[in-house]
């Protein structure tokens, strides 16, 4: 796995070796809800108690120096434990866990909607399995092999092949698969069967179970 922490951690470092300088606190502020909106969501629990911190600390500092000064401590002691959290690898093993389970939801769904013997549950099982498919190859190359933007499919197979982390024949199965996503996804289902659905679905599991369990 390619590691994208240190950025973080840097930066963390410098925000915590500095002084409580005028404008400290608020620097300290904005970099700590960056962080914490980046590592564990701008949904998340962490970020909502830190806000809310915020909020108590200025309704009862008047002094606008007092003010950034315990903003400042209050950031700080954020940011020293997502640190901490980071350095132990806990936040990535608990985005990656949190993916495998979302993604392990579409998955399912799908073989569920397969077992249905009509064409129509063929077609809505095809586009599960393909949006699962791509969800979870896009996945992986952000997890794995740094990949922060969002390029072609085929680019991703082929970072996640240089990487290391698709090999040998997984790599060939992982491409050939591009063109069932494209007819899925696109309605064309002429050239979707069942067994194509089946495949894809399966191999999906596979490295769902290897990468994300």
């Amino acid at each position: 796995m390619i590691d994208i922490t240190d950025a973080w951690i840097k930066q963390a470092d410098s925000v915590l070796s500095g002084t409580s300088d005028d404008g400290a606190g608020s620097a300290a502020v904005q970099f700590a809800t960056s962080m914490l909106t980046a590592l564990y969501g701008p949904e998340s629990p962490q970020l909502k108690q830190f806000r809310e911190g915020c909020t108590a600390i200025a309704k009862v500092c008047g002094n606008p120096a007092y003010l950034d000064n315990n903003l400042w401590i209050h950031a700080r002691g954020v940011i020293r434990n997502a640190k901490a959290e980071l350095e132990a690898g806990l936040i990535v093993s608990l985005r990656v866990g949190v993916a495998g389970e979302i993604l392990a939801q579409l998955i399912g769904l799908a073989k569920e909607t397969i077992g249905d013997r009509t064409d129509e549950a063929k077609n809505v099982a095809a586009v599960l399995a393909a949006s699962a498919y791509e969800g979870l190859i896009r996945r992986m190359g952000e997890e794995f092999a740094g990949v922060t933007d969002r390029p072609k499919l085929e680019a991703v197979i082929t970072a996640l092949k240089v990487a290391n982390i698709l090999k040998g024949g997984q790599v060939g199965t992982a491409q050939s698969y591009l063109q069932f996503r494209n007819d899925s996804l696109h309605a064309d289902w002429n050239k979707v069967d069942r067994s194509q659905v089946e495949s894809r679905l399966a191999f999906s599991e596979s490295l769902l179970t290897k990468h994300f369990s």
